[in-house]
């Protein structure tokens, strides 16, 4: 049944893609994660993520999939922990250059890091995200922030990315 319904929504978003859109566009993304730290003597982390991003552009609003590779600070000290995100966003677009993000994310962590799944390092929970960035030309620059309503686990996310 998932095989069926993933075919069908690969089908409906490539010919709504070509039929209605103005662009198909994709990157590559990549940049910093900033997280506010809970180990000794710091008090922001700084880590990356990596990934690409790929939808569809109709007038001024895109529809995009993304997935992402992102280390996080491991919360409890100790060694950072790996993530993979996928997410789906919607783009609006104003004037030429600035556009508005919003969507949600699913952060799956990568491999085994022995740390438990809790608020502050967490494990197959969906976040939402909202964001701001320009576009110049074939490169975004990009603000973003996920927050989780009910913990105090927060990402702001500072992303370059090379539009294809």
């Amino acid at each position: 049944m998932r095989k069926i319904l993933l075919t069908l929504f690969i089908i409906v978003i490539v010919s709504g893609g070509i039929s209605f859109a103005q662009s198909f566009d994709w990157n590559i993304r990549g940049g910093l994660n900033l997280m506010k730290s809970h180990t000794l003597h710091k008090k922001v982390a700084v880590f990356y993520h990596v990934g690409l991003q790929a939808g569809i552009r109709i007038a001024g609003f895109g529809f995009y999939g993304e997935a992402l590779y992102s280390m996080n600070e491991n919360q409890y000290g100790g060694d950072p922990i790996s993530y993979f995100i996928p997410s789906v966003i919607f783009k609006a677009y104003w004037q030429k250059y600035i556009f508005v993000e919003l969507g949600g994310s699913y952060l799956s962590k990568t491999g085994d890091s022995g740390v438990m799944n809790d608020y502050l390092n967490p494990d197959g929970k969906v976040f939402m995200l909202a964001g701001l960035g320009a576009k110049i030309s074939k490169l975004e620059i990009s603000l973003r922030t996920f927050v989780k309503q009910s913990a105090s686990y927060g990402i702001i996310q500072v992303t370059a990315a090379l539009k294809f």
